[in-house]
């Protein structure tokens, strides 16, 4: 699978994946799934689609409580596909990634890593308010990663601490979270965060697009 040709499917799932009003944790989760599968199993261009979205119902079962159905999946598709063909690649991947289907996704570590900086002391209101923006702002620049394989490189935890930081500086925050709690060494930190930085100047009004409605009542400084 070409970089360019996992770009253009995620970049359809993610608003599938919105379209269905699901969690953050089931698109990085069937993301997390189509990689693996597609790392050691050979596709047909023409199929991609169609594991996307196996992925991706595969992912809901696992995390939503009520995960779309298999017809809305598949109109979806424009009914390229049969409900024959969505259950039997299911079944194959199951078996291909033998039914270990749990990762440590980028979102896990988001609310971990959020939650770190309110699990000390007494923390105010305030601080709970600003840790909910910051985390919804680091989702936001998630989410712009997760169609570029050249963020593959980088392991989950370093992504998801890196998001973080870069939503603290962009909404000027007055705690913001120490990097080095992540346990990565600074040019790594470093390396991952200017990456991520590029990607946000090169993504300005889509980030501002995926961040929920109520975060632009305080102005973010994108550019700092």
């Amino acid at each position: 699978l070409k970089p360019e040709s996992r770009c253009k499917l995620i970049s359809w799932l993610i608003p599938v994946h919105k379209h269905f009003k699901l969690g953050f944790e089931s698109l990085c989760l069937a993301i997390n799934i189509l990689d693996r599968f597609l790392a050691c199993t050979p596709v047909a261009t023409d199929c991609f689609q169609l594991v996307g979205v196996t992925s991706l119902l595969i992912a809901c079962k696992q995390v939503e409580t009520r995960p779309p159905r298999v017809k809305q999946l598949l109109a979806l598709c424009c009914d390229t596909f049969s409900r024959e063909q969505l259950c039997n690649l299911e079944c194959i991947i199951l078996l291909k990634l033998k039914f270990q289907l749990a990762a440590p996704t980028i979102n896990f570590f988001l609310q971990h890593f959020s939650l770190l900086q309110v699990a000390d002391g007494h923390p105010s209101d305030a601080d709970l308010s600003q840790a909910s923006r910051s985390l919804a702002v680091a989702k936001g620049i998630a989410e712009l990663s997760l169609a570029d394989y050249a963020f593959n490189s980088y392991p989950p935890s370093l992504m998801a601490v890196c998001c973080l930081a870069l939503s603290e500086r962009m909404l000027s925050s007055e705690r913001p979270i120490s990097v080095q709690s992540s346990g990565y060494c600074e040019s790594k930190l470093q390396e991952c965060m200017d990456k991520i930085d590029l990607l946000i100047s090169l993504n300005r009004d889509s980030l501002h697009r995926l961040l929920p409605n109520e975060l632009p009542e305080k102005r973010m400084d994108v550019d700092n």
